[in-house]
């Protein structure tokens, strides 16, 4: 049952990692992360409040319409999920205003399996139409030479058609300095939300130093949490099976933002092609497992055969 003097408390104090605000919030879609992710915290429950929102370290209990279809927005949040979590829900009032509360349980074993299936196959698709466009990209001979603000350009018009709203050099997060908002090359919305981002680079050689800044900044720039995120690297080298190596080898050994769980580099093994590789390497976001996919191409260059 739901201590709604325990909420009352929480709402008067400072931010907690168990809860979860939204000031309006009523799609399935984006209650399902916040259900995910309070199942896999270390406290034994948590809280999505529906009516307040997060100022500074502060609550602010703006309220929220009652009657609304809570139950269902829930029940369908959960039909996402493989592994469901036990939830509560209930309406309460709050210095006059109405809130819905939702409290979701902890899952004590299998919390680094809790995955959301539609997330699943959406990403592997997604990876599949960014393989392919990178193959066109390979062979078109405008691109040898190109910048890579002109090869971001392709992938960006390429993924559009595929009816994802794409947004290119938008300022969000902050910058590596921390001074200002930042500028990811790409950031790929999926139903008017964040989905991924992807931070392209050109490489002559491996470059560590400017490799981990890339790296970093995929980072700064996602303040959602993505549950996948991109590294794309337009790789004008010689020997490209050396480059690889190399590079999977830095990827393992850099330290991240957040911790570094484990590596995959079997998935060369489901795409055809030698000279597009690709590995995925997994971290631990606020007990979440996250991805990032390492996505090389091998560009060939007037001034370098």
């Amino acid at each position: 049952m739901i201590d709604k003097d325990e909420v009352k408390k929480i709402l008067n104090g400072n931010a907690v990692d168990n809860v979860i605000c939204h000031d309006f919030e009523l799609r399935p879609t984006a209650i399902a992360p916040d259900i995910k992710r309070l199942a896999n915290i270390a406290d034994d429950y948590g809280y999505i409040i529906i009516g307040a929102f997060l100022s500074g370290d502060k609550y602010i209990v703006n309220g929220i319409a009652s009657g609304m279809s809570i139950q269902n927005v829930v029940d369908k949040a959960i039909d996402q999920l493989s592994v469901k979590p036990q939830i509560e829900i209930c309406q309460a009032i709050i210095g006059a205003k109405n809130i819905y509360v939702i409290k979701v349980q902890k899952i004590i074993e299998g919390t680094s399996l809790l995955t959301d299936k539609l997330n699943v196959q959406s990403i592997s698709k997604f990876i599949d139409q960014l393989y392919n466009i990178c193959i066109r990209l390979q062979g078109n001979a405008k691109y040898i030479d190109a910048t890579e603000d002109e090869r971001n350009d392709y992938i960006r018009d390429m993924l559009e058609q595929h009816v994802y709203m794409i947004k290119d050099q938008t300022r969000r997060g902050i910058s590596s300095s921390g001074s200002s908002s930042g500028e990811p090359d790409i950031l790929v919305e999926k139903d008017k939300i964040p989905f991924t981002i992807i931070e392209a680079l050109n490489l002559r050689s491996l470059d560590k130093d400017y490799l981990a800044k890339h790296l970093n900044k995929i980072y700064t720039y996602d303040t959602t949490g993505n549950l996948f995120n991109i590294c794309l690297v337009y790789a004008e080298v010689k020997d490209f099976a050396s480059f690889w190596e190399k590079y999977c080898q830095f990827v393992k050994d850099h330290k991240y933002p957040y911790p570094l769980l484990s590596c995959d580099e079997t998935l060369d093994g489901e795409y055809q092609g030698s000279e597009i590789k690709i590995m995925v390497t997994i971290h631990n976001r606020s007990g979440i497992p996250t991805k990032l996919y390492h996505i090389c191409v091998k560009i060939m260059s007037k001034q370098r055969r």
